[in-house]
């Protein structure tokens, strides 16, 4: 049974006391908010230091890049640089979070042997199935990169069930 607190008794509290509860007040508000977002798909569970990583397997998304200039062909991994451009997607930590022309231009400035050519990008996740009791990847992103120009691309795509669209301009960084 806890004891009952009066008003003498947290008068007596010293500033240290103070402190720890209120340490211990934002911990769990943090915990309530991180489980919140998790539960919405809005965050990587395993990030940003929270609770929800007991909840999901750790997705590590990993991104398939496709030539679909005539049929699509997996672009192996090899073969082009994604480091960037996970970065300008900022590590996938926010799930739901759209590619956008920067993170388009930076892959295109790493990888100018992909320029011109019509691509997918397609973005996986780790989940869990039931039956049989399993983990195993589920797509749940895909964009289209499509060229109607030499200097201009144009890029359509879904993640977690919300279309976009865009165009851009590409300048390579260096002329071949």
């Amino acid at each position: 049974m806890l004891p009952k607190l009066s008003v003498a008794k947290l008068k007596k509290l010293s500033g240290r006391h103070i402190i720890i509860i209120g340490l211990l007040a934002l911990h769990t508000l943090w915990i309530i908010t991180h489980l919140t977002l998790v539960s919405k798909g809005l965050i990587n569970p395993w990030k940003l230091g929270g609770y929800g990583m007991y909840t999901k397997p750790n997705y590590r998304a990993k991104l398939s890049v496709f030539d679909i200039s005539s049929k699509q062909v997996v672009i192996p991994r090899a073969k082009y640089k994604s480091s960037n451009f996970r970065d300008a997607n900022l590590r996938y930590v926010f799930r739901c979070r759209q590619f956008n022309e920067e993170a388009f231009l930076v892959f295109f400035q790493d990888n100018p042997h992909l320029a011109n050519r019509d691509l997918r990008f397609v973005l996986r996740e780790k989940v869990f199935s039931q039956k049989p009791v399993a983990v195993k990847r589920e797509t749940y992103s895909a964009a289209e990169i499509h060229w109607p120009q030499k200097d201009q691309f144009t890029y359509r795509g879904e993640i977690c069930g919300t279309e976009y669209s865009g165009a851009a301009e590409y300048k390579p960084k260096y002329k071949l």
